[in-house]
């Protein structure tokens, strides 16, 4: 009786195709956000800099 053989994955060909999606979604992204982009990256922006604000903060007032 002969066992079926099951086809492997390869490791590099599955990241390949993960760069590829990546890559083609991050190109895709201005084009289907538009506008609303520029609000998205501002709010990031602004929520990064309040979040190194309070672990500065956090920061001196474990060090004092």
């Amino acid at each position: 009786m002969k066992k079926l053989a099951v086809p492997r994955t390869d490791v590099t060909s599955l990241i390949s195709n993960v760069l590829i999606v990546s890559a083609v979604a991050a190109a895709a992204t201005p084009l289907l956000l538009g506008d609303r982009l520029v609000l998205i990256v501002c709010d990031v922006a602004s929520q990064g800099s309040l979040l190194l604000q309070e672990i500065s903060i956090s920061l001196q007032r474990l060090l004092s």
